[in-house]
């Protein structure tokens, strides 16, 4: 079954068997039987994760845990409102952060994402 977790650049989440380089979420927009729900995000914090990371394993789109979703790249993720994750891809983040911060005159993480998060809403009105 292929499953609605691959993400383009627009932001739009499609169904699609290939899974891409990077994995992200937005937090639980799945339901029990692996549908979206309407909602397209719970948290303002959307990030790219690393597909491995540690031994970390992960099953794909599990009840009451956050929807993992995947890009083809990089610029997909970028282009889609995902900033890079500050635990498994620290160097991505630091480089993003302090380009970011220079770019939008923010300090801190939480005004990034909540000035990605305005930026995301805005471009989709």
């Amino acid at each position: 079954m292929t499953l609605q977790n691959r993400v383009l650049p627009t932001g739009e989440i499609a169904a699609t068997p290939d899974r891409g380089t990077l994995m992200g979420n937005r937090g639980i927009l799945q339901d029990n039987a692996q549908n979206l729900a309407r909602r397209r995000w719970q948290h303002a914090s959307w990030v790219t994760c690393v597909l491995r990371y540690k031994d970390w394993h992960r099953e794909v789109m599990q009840p009451r845990n956050y929807t993992e979703l995947f890009f083809l790249d990089e610029p997909t993720a970028l282009a889609a409102g995902h900033r890079p994750c500050g635990l498994c891809r620290r160097p991505d983040f630091t480089r993003f952060k302090a380009q970011f911060n220079a770019a939008n005159g923010t300090e801190t993480l939480a005004q990034i994402d909540r000035r990605m998060h305005r930026d995301r809403v805005t471009r989709h009105r």
